[in-house]
């Protein structure tokens, strides 16, 4: 793959979508939403698995009392956007352009391919909506992307949320405040693991066998700014498997494992990043992203952070946070979200002590904070800097794994470096 005439391809595909959407003037400060008894009014696009979920989300907080409303369902494979319009009673289309012209529409939920996230949310932004982004915030590859995704949030004052939703979780908290208050000094080392048995996640179910492009599936909207392929149903359904569309357990399970660390720690742009694994266990079919994967990121602040990942294997091993006075342990982070059962503080000096974690439904939590901040304009607790962040270390990661290099990153110029 000639990596500059991606890059360029890409880039000439976002300035084609910028112009989509009319570019918004600079926008108040307060929504049209913030009367905290209108509801707010949310369009789906991208219709899939964690797109209906975060629907039933959403029903679940208007049946609970919060003031807000599924206007429409947008998908580019027309069967997809019609069940779903109608298990919820909305309006469906599979042109996201016409959600975004809408001026009923107060916010959008974006859960489609991890490289289409970020001309999408671009898009939204400058027709004036408010976005909850699932993560990733973008593709290992459009670093400048996922940059001007957040400038223009920024600059034209959108509310984003990015959907690391570990960092609404309760239990993450007091890992926040123990390390904040100095309870193991200074933070130098982080060691976590993501752990499945199982190919499931990125050898995704073929919803039709014989689906073609056409009117009912805009392939080319699909592709958007990756390589011009032939169709195949597998592309198509089983994304999560390519290069071109995902990165594999680096942006997809890793911003489970990194982001509540990242928050906790209050860290930014990482100095460098190496990286390896690779396709170990699962090599009898087309899979292009790892099934194996390790990362060490070093930061400005004097501390790294490993992770490691594999998908051949589902025994769990207690993540660390090491300080020069002491350590915090993470009892049972199975599902790395809702929490964890307990954190246990290991000083130098002194006894242990075992405090009480707990677990909550971080996605509807996180939609809570999501849909307080559309009201107040406040920053989500994962706001678009924060996924800029975020995003900028894992690609730093799959970058030098692909390329077989270190990653630095140049932050004079925020570029990234290999």
């Amino acid at each position: 793959m000639n990596q500059e005439r991606k890059t360029m391809d890409r880039r000439t595909f976002v300035t084609r979508a910028a112009g989509s959407v009319a570019a918004a003037a600079v926008l108040p400060a307060v929504g049209r939403a913030a009367d905290e008894k209108k509801p707010i009014r949310i369009a789906l696009i991208g219709c899939g698995g964690r797109g209906n979920h975060h629907l039933r989300v959403i029903a679940g907080l208007k049946g609970a009392g919060e003031a807000v409303e599924i206007a429409a369902a947008c998908d580019i494979y027309r069967p997809r956007a019609e069940a779903t319009a109608k298990a919820h009673g909305v309006k469906w289309t599979m042109k996201r352009a016409e959600v975004l012209a809408d001026p009923a529409i107060d916010a959008v939920c974006i859960a489609t391919t991890d490289h289409t996230h970020g001309p999408i949310a671009i898009d939204a932004v400058r027709a004036g909506k408010d976005v909850y982004c699932e993560k990733p915030m973008g593709h290992w590859s459009q670093f400048e992307l996922s940059k001007q995704f957040y400038e223009e949030t920024r600059k034209l004052n959108r509310v984003v949320q990015i959907g690391n939703q570990g960092n609404s979780s309760l239990a993450w908290k007091k890992v926040n405040e123990l390390v904040q208050k100095g309870a193991i000094g200074r933070v130098q080392h982080v060691q976590a693991g993501f752990y499945r048995y199982g190919d499931w996640g990125e050898r995704m179910p073929i919803a039709d066998p014989e689906a073609k492009p056409g009117p009912d599936l805009d392939w080319e909207a699909f592709l958007g700014d990756a390589p011009k392929v032939p169709f195949t149903v597998n592309r198509f359904f089983s994304w999560r498997k390519y290069l071109d569309y995902a990165g594999g357990p680096c942006t997809d399970l890793f911003p489970h494992v990194f982001t509540p660390f990242v928050s906790a720690l209050g860290l930014k742009f990482p100095s460098l990043a190496v990286a390896s694994g690779g396709i170990f266990k699962y090599t009898t079919y087309d899979r292009e992203v790892p099934d194996t994967f390790n990362m060490c990121l070093d930061y400005p602040e004097k501390l790294s952070i490993v992770l490691v990942c594999t998908l051949t294997n589902e025994y769990h091993t207690e993540p660390a946070i090491r300080g020069d006075e002491g350590t915090l342990t993470l009892q049972n982070p199975a599902d790395w979200t809702s929490g964890f059962d307990s954190v246990t503080l290991w000083p130098r000096k002194g006894a242990k002590q075992v405090i009480a974690g707990g677990r909550v439904d971080a996605t509807s939590a996180h939609w809570q904070n999501f849909l307080s901040c559309v009201r107040t304009r406040e920053k989500p607790v994962s706001d678009v800097e924060f996924g800029f962040h975020v995003q900028t270390a894992l690609n730093m990661a799959l970058l030098g794994y692909l390329n077989k290099k270190v990653a630095q990153f140049d932050l004079a110029k925020e570029e990234i470096v290999l």
